[in-house]
């Protein structure tokens, strides 16, 4: 049977894996497999908090700021890129729109739609 230490330390260990996937997966833009990994972080994150209250685990203090550290910047990164991306959507959204409104006078009876090349001839 483990200890609440070497559970705790198991579970960092695959929290550890888990954060440097992540990182990886951001790195080549796949933000919806990052977000993936972000979720399947979750019940290890539940049991390590439940391990805290162990003395022996509090030992394992430092090595669980630097992954939260780390685990802070790709929140802030994925959150940038969110917003980033949204703005864009935006901005295509706006484009169809401009588009849609000027379709119709394109697509009226009598418009010569012939291209300059072919009146040429």
């Amino acid at each position: 049977m483990e200890t609440p230490f070497q559970t705790a330390t198991r579970l960092l260990t695959a929290l550890d894996e888990l954060v440097r996937e992540e990182i990886t997966l951001i790195r080549t833009m796949d933000f919806v497999e990052a977000v993936g990994i972000r979720e399947r972080t979750g019940p290890l994150v539940e049991k390590l908090c439940s391990l805290a209250e162990d003395p022996a685990v509090a030992a394992l203090q430092p090595r669980v700021r630097v992954l939260l550290d780390r685990w802070s910047q790709n929140h802030h990164f994925l959150e940038t890129q969110l917003v980033r991306l949204q703005a864009e959507l935006g901005r295509v959204n706006e484009a169809r729109g401009r588009l849609r409104r000027v379709v119709p006078a394109y697509l009226r009876p009598g418009f010569a739609a012939e291209s300059r090349l072919n009146t040429a001839a």
